[in-house]
């Protein structure tokens, strides 16, 4: 390894995207509900933007109706780039499959990432 290289990491991929992208990270260390803490309008989820960025939080809570709101979000633009999660569950993996989303399992501590959308390999910015 060259002594410039960064080191990698890699994330589960559990709804698979496309390309490599570098973007935000938004760290949230509590649940959410796509139905209530997000707003489709603004990317706004629990008060933070994260249209755009990689989400990485605990888990989802929530109702059956928070995948449309993520599709929601995601057929204005305001949808995340991806969502990063320590316990992914179903209504998760619907609401990114719904929306086109990639889903990753595992835990980001970064501010930004480089991230392959289809593998999970990513490494800092």
């Amino acid at each position: 390894m060259h002594s410039s290289a960064r080191p990698r990491a890699r994330l589960k991929p559990l709804i698979r995207g496309r390309g490599r992208v570098a973007a935000r990270v938004v760290r949230l260390g509590f649940p959410v509900s796509l139905l209530g803490d997000l707003d489709p309008e603004t990317g706004r989820l629990a008060g933070v933007d994260a249209a755009g960025s990689v989400v990485a939080l605990p888990y989802l809570r929530g109702s059956t109706v928070g995948p449309y709101v993520l599709w929601s979000a995601a057929v204005r633009g305001k949808a995340p780039l991806a969502i990063v999660a320590e316990r992914p569950d179903l209504l998760l993996a619907t609401a990114c499959a719904l929306a086109g989303i990639p889903l990753f399992q595992g835990s980001v501590t970064a501010e930004c990432i480089r991230i392959d959308l289809e593998t999970g390999e990513y490494e800092r910015c």
